[in-house]
């Protein structure tokens, strides 16, 4: 019996105790089936542990794992007491406590304004809640706002009183009735006496304001009410357990029987938390049973602020016995003389570490040192100093040496090798770039051969920001292996299973898509996620079906007329372009396949029998869409139902899931049911007041509850077979041979703001054993520089991404940089090469590292240490040096061609395009006129070349008014109904609201006028086909004709008359009269009746048509060799305003005049600043994307100058004089 601590550097040397303790000869053969009792700080430890074990042993079984102390002090009262319900009772969960807490607070908040008097103690933090939603309308909205706000209030108050229970609950000085500590809050406040705040409250140079003091004492009044009223009697239940657990074992009567519930042995291996009242049962459990604390220290002397005198003795001898066993024949002045200079200045009860490294980032290690010094004191207890003294010869080394034996660092003391690469500096400008260079450097470090080999297993990355930084790790460190590049496995600790989170997403969008504007992108996200297709059987084709369908159908927002009246005004009443309406057409399409109405619904005629499964799956979502609409405001609707049915529901929509083999639901299930059980157990136990089971919650703060345990997911935060990233604190004290740390920023580690709001622990005075996130991270640090066994790799973005400006790593990055730049040694100039006048010359640095370098203020002797990125990989300054090591072939492939002498490539246009025709060619007149009125096209199709264009993503607004394109495409249609048609017709195309009915009035008005214009001309339009020109042996145009030789081919187009349209119908009456050879062709004419226009093309005899069409011939033939810059959409734009051009006679060619010229370029050059219109897409303009893609470094002017010379006037000349616009 008795608390035997065995100290080390090393984990290795710890888990040698380990296995000493576990494998220690007994008298009872039976002892092997006792189960061995472990006490890690976190999954992670228990992994290593569990891991190492078995790699001794072969094997491990029957042992079992608790977190923290607090865990085994709940298992051991258990264990030892009769009334095990009690002690279920009593362990309440925090999130039963937030729980708890909201229901406590909730009717406060009821009324439209807080009605509590400003005396009450609960005023303040009720008025919190009430002025979050201050700016919003009474209603839902503003009860939301304040349900939300309360929520957060319980989740941080559910925290600290947490915190308190551990670290502010627990008697100091073993008062025998009330206790008086001052640290024992929970006392003061169960006899509702109000803390000492002045006394109490941490004194700085500063005098505390009275604001801050009336706010304190605010914060304890309402957090004093609280605990009095809900929880004060819990905590004494606790202490009342923790009494009668000590009953039992004091007794000597019940002792023997309370040890055989309990393990002869506990084994607590590390300590990262240490609150007194665990402590406290630590130290009174060695008097029963052997308590082993394997506690990681990293120096071997004495680094206490202060313990315990008798510790203090046996720690003076051992430094004795150590100088005697290096000294054996010293004499005991020697001895003497010795000590006195070693303990110089030496303050056992207020000392800080010799060692600048441990002064400023240990302080959480000194404490627990402090603390374990002041409990290993009992006569049957041991303190073994196992520690071992070799270091590897680095620099790493000599800063784990110096700690080791707190050596006060002296300046200049370590020359640095030049091979030393154990401490290296990676300065970047972005995560990204973080990622990409370390991604390198381990393709690297992994490939280097070495006494060992390296496994990725070997390799711990750390960051502050891990949640921010997933996406960017998954993106750079590939799942899945593939050809292009080497794969390196990677486990990202801590963080969900993508596929988790996303068939967690999947079952919530049945209750989340209804919740907002419910859009056709909404739904497509949520269709196309895995498990929402293994759901409903569907695979990738099938939804890319389902979604055409809606779209084609009219599906724009919203689930049906009930959804939209949530957002709609009450006058407004056109429900149409919702998912039901869409799905209301697909489904009578089924039936009948026509555009037609049928009972008010206009069928959709496009349906495919292969459709009819999918849109049977459509209807099934649409019912189950609808059925959970509600859920997620039932609460504020007036639904006050219990957190079980909530519970239950959820988990019967996962298990729906599941059913359909989407086996990554399996831990959300299980969230699920632990929450259940929480719930049953302390409703189970709890008093008729307080029935936690009738506990009324809105759904969404339940599924908060599941997702954020889901993405905490701290149970998987442990070691892998593979590179492991995490965040920095979850993994330590663990060794590993590479450590690396990202991310090491200003602002961003350490984590200075994630206190909890509303703590009076961190207002008011700290005790030994608190814990602090600041130490924390601090600590995780020091861990990470002493555990790194062969290497420590620090990244940060020492510049920024924008501008380049120099930016400061962390203060703790920056006070680590002081000391490694106090502690190496400059080169000496005499080692200098010959010719090198400074110790930068020396190194293999580039120009742009070395200025780096200096705007960082790095110290010259530390310049060995840091690597320098660029912030683009394929930078070539980046490849200019050795230092670092790329290992990306494909960035130095693309860094060498941008290195290579650039020339002016080689012009199309100057370069005639091999077209080979050898076979029979028949072109499609349509297409045909419209490659010739656009030569850019043609050209570009000749090449095979597509020039891409981003899709442009189909429109999620339903129609408020109707543009240009949706009057066409109603004219369009009216063209091709009878004169009875009824608007219903119309309702997937017709605005929304009131204007509907106009909109169709003036569609039918638009209509009624173009076939009173075209009756000028014709009846009706004249009926077409299509003939064929047999133009030469090689070459025939299928062309587009009237049916019956008459004198007018008359069209309808519901378009307007542009300057490409002119082109287009010009060339079909060319067509057109070269086709019939007809002696009568002048007398024959060609009308089309735009909507604002009627183009009226006559006059021409079937020769002359055919000797036009042979110069068009001819610039098809040259345009798909080489690029001809004359579009028809430029050179017919004067025609839409009834003007013309002017030619002139020059050099026996016809050209264009001076003004006509000025015309053309003015067009051609038009930036369209005024318009409004994608110039991109203006055929007429030189910033047409085609012309910019072919024109690239060309004179696109001289080239439209050239094709205006030598073909406009055979082309286009006609065309204004035969070619009349009425």
């Amino acid at each position: 019996m008795g608390i035997h601590v065995i100290q080390s550097q090393r984990l290795e040397v710890l888990l040698q105790g380990v296995m000493a303790s576990i494998t220690q000869p007994s008298s009872s053969p039976f002892q092997v089936f006792k189960t061995q009792h472990f006490i890690v700080p976190s999954p992670a430890q228990e992994q290593w542990l569990t891991q190492k074990i078995a790699e001794q042993q072969g094997m491990t079984a029957n042992y079992q794992f608790h977190q923290r102390i607090r865990g085994f002090q709940w298992y051991a009262y258990q264990q030892v007491l009769d009334n095990k319900e009690q002690v279920r009772k009593a362990n309440i969960p925090r999130l039963i406590l937030k729980w708890r807490i909201h229901q406590a607070l909730q009717p406060f908040i009821q009324s439209e304004q807080n009605s509590l008097a400003q005396e009450h103690p609960l005023y303040s933090i009720v008025q919190r809640i009430y002025a979050s939603a201050d700016q919003l309308q009474q209603g839902t909205e503003k009860q939301l706002k304040k349900q939300s706000m309360l929520y957060w209030v319980a989740e941080q108050v559910s925290q600290l009183f947490n915190n308190y229970m551990i670290y502010r609950g627990h008697c100091q000085r073993g008062c025998q009735s009330n206790c008086t500590c001052s640290s024992n809050w929970l006392s003061t406040w169960g006899q509702n006496k109000a803390l000492n705040i002045e006394q109490l409250i941490a004194h700085t140079d500063q005098q505390t304001s009275a604001f801050s003091l009336q706010q304190t004492e605010q914060l304890e009044a309402w957090q004093r009410w609280l605990w009095q009223h809900y929880f004060h009697d819990d905590f004494v239940e606790i202490q009342s357990i923790d009494a009668d657990f000590w009953q039992l074992l004091d007794n000597q009567q019940t002792r023997s029987r309370a040890l055989a519930q309990l393990p002869n042995q506990v084994i607590v291996f590390t300590i990262l938390d240490l609150p007194p009242s665990q402590l406290q049962f630590l130290r009174r459990l060695g008097q029963y049973l052997d308590v082993v604390i394997l506690h990681y220290n990293p120096s071997q002397e004495y680094w206490a602020d202060s313990v315990d005198p008798l510790w203090k003795k046996r720690y003076d001898l051992g430094v004795k016995e150590r100088y005697i066993a290096k000294h054996p024949h010293a004499s005991d002045a020697d001895i003497a003389a010795f000590f006195d200079s070693f303990s110089l200045g030496f303050n056992a009860l207020n000392r800080e570490s010799r060692h600048p490294l441990l002064t400023r980032l240990g302080k959480q290690a000194r404490d627990h040192f402090s603390l374990l010094s002041q409990l290993a004191t009992g006569e049957e207890g041991k303190w073994v100093d196992a520690f071992e003294d070799y270091f590897p010869e680095t620099l790493l080394g000599k800063i784990q040496s110096d700690i080791f034996y707190l050596a006060e660092p002296q300046p200049q003391q370590y020359e640095l090798a030049p091979e030393d690469k154990s401490i290296q500096i990676h300065v970047c400008h972005s995560s990204v770039r973080q990622l990409e260079v370390l991604k390198e450097q381990l393709l690297h470090w992994l490939s280097q051969a070495d006494s060992s080999p390296r496994r990725p297993s070997d390799v711990l990355v750390l960051t502050p920001n891990l949640a921010e930084l997933e996406p960017l790790i998954r993106s750079v460190f590939p799942a899945v292996a593939n050809e292009h590049q080497v794969f390196l496995p990677v486990k990202i600790a801590g963080v969900a299973q993508l596929d988790a989170l996303n068939a967690w997403r999947a079952v919530l969008g049945r209750l989340q898509l209804t919740q907002g504007r419910f859009t056709q992108d909404d739904f497509a996200d949520w269709l196309n996620l895995s498990a929402t297709q293994q759901r409903y059987g569907v695979d990738y084709t099938q939804v890319q079906r389902i979604l055409a369908l809606l779209g084609e159908a009219g599906f724009k927002r919203g689930l049906d007329a009930e959804h939209l009246k949530q957002s709609l005004s009450a006058d407004d009443q056109d429900y149409r372009y919702s998912f039901k309406f869409a799905l209301d057409r697909l489904a009578l399409g089924i039936a009948v396949p026509a555009h037609v109405m049928v009972q008010d619904i206009l069928s959709y005629a496009l349906v495919q029998p292969s459709d009819f499964e999918l849109i049977g799956i459509l209807i099934q979502i649409y019912h189950e869409l609808s059925a959970r609409r509600n859920w997620l405001v039932a609460h504020e609707q007036g639904q006050r139902l219990p957190v079980e049915f909530w519970l239950q529901r959820i988990k019967a929509d996962v298990q729906e899931f599941e059913q359909a083999d989407v086996v990554a639901l399996k831990a959300i299930r299980e969230i699920i049911q632990k929450q259940e059980r929480m719930l049953t157990l302390a409703s189970y136990y709890d008093d008729a007041e307080m029935q936690l089971r009738q506990i009324t919650l809105p759904l969404p703060y339940i599924i908060e509850e599941i997702q954020r345990t889901l993405e905490s997911q701290s149970a998987q935060v442990e070691p892998t077979g593979q590179i492991t990233f995490s965040q920095i604190g979850e993994i330590r004290p663990i060794p590993y041979r590479l450590i690396v740390m990202l991310n090491l920023d200003t602002g961003k580690f350490p984590n200075r703001d994630s206190h909890i709001p509303f703590d009076l622990m961190d207002a008011l005075r700290q005790q030994l054993g608190d814990r602090s996130r600041l130490e924390d991270d601090q600590g995780a640090f020091l861990d990470a520089v002493l555990l790194a066994q062969e290497q420590v790799w620090l990244f940060y973005n020492g510049f920024d991404l924008n501008d380049g400006e120099v930016r400061e790593p962390s203060s703790v990055l920056q006070g680590f940089r002081e000391h490694l730049a106090l502690i190496v040694k400059p080169a000496p100039s005499k080692s200098l090469p010959e010719g090198e006048t400074s110790f930068e010359d020396s190194l293999p640095l580039s120009e742009a590292d070395l200025a780096g370098l200096k705007a960082l203020q790095v110290p010259a002797q530390l310049y060995p240490l840091y690597h320098l990125h660029r912030l683009q990989p394929f930078d070539p300054l980046g490849f200019v040096s050795d230092r670092p090591v790329r290992f990306q072939d494909q960035w130095f492939k693309v860094a060498s061609q941008i290195q290579q002498v650039k020339g002016e490539r080689q012009a199309w246009a100057n370069t005639a395009y091999p077209v080979e025709q050898n076979e029979m060619i028949i072109l499609e007149s349509q297409q045909w006129i419209q490659d010739i009125s656009f030569p850019a096209r043609l050209y570009l199709k000749t090449l095979g070349v597509e020039n891409l264009t981003a899709k442009e993503l189909a429109d999620q607004a339903e129609p408020l008014l109707l543009d240009g394109l949706g009057k066409y495409a109603i004219r369009h249609f009216l063209q091709q109904q009878d004169d009875q048609l009824s608007p219903s017709l119309l309702q997937d195309q017709l605005p929304v609201g009131k204007v509907q009915h106009s909109a169709w009035q003036q569609s039918r008005l638009e209509q009624q006028r173009l076939l009173e214009r075209l009756q000028q001309y014709a009846p009706a339009p004249t009926e077409t086909t299509q003939r064929i020109w047999r133009v030469s042996k090689q070459l025939q145009i299928a062309c587009v004709t009237p049916k019956q030789l008459s004198q007018d081919w008359v069209s309808l187009d519901a378009s307007s008359a542009r300057a490409k349209r002119f082109a287009k119908v010009w060339l079909e009456y060319l067509l057109w009269l070269a086709v019939i050879k007809s002696d009568a062709a002048t007398a024959k004419r060609r009308i089309v009746v735009f909507s604002d226009q009627t183009v009226i093309c006559e006059g021409l005899s079937s020769q002359q048509a055919q000797h036009y069409l042979n110069a068009w011939l001819q610039l098809w033939h040259d345009a798909q060799q080489q690029p001809v810059v004359l579009p028809a959409a430029l050179i017919l734009k004067p025609l839409e305003k009834g003007k013309q051009y002017e030619w002139i006679e020059q050099d026996s060619t016809q050209v264009l005049t001076e003004d006509s010229q000025k015309q053309v370029l003015k067009d051609w050059n038009d930036t369209g600043d005024f318009s409004g219109f994608d110039m991109t897409q203006n055929e007429a303009c030189k910033l047409h994307r085609d012309w910019q893609f072919i024109l690239q470094e060309q004179d696109a002017t001289a080239l439209l100058q050239y094709a205006c010379d030598h073909y406009a006037y055979a082309l286009y000349q006609p065309i204004f004089e035969f070619l009349r616009v009425a």
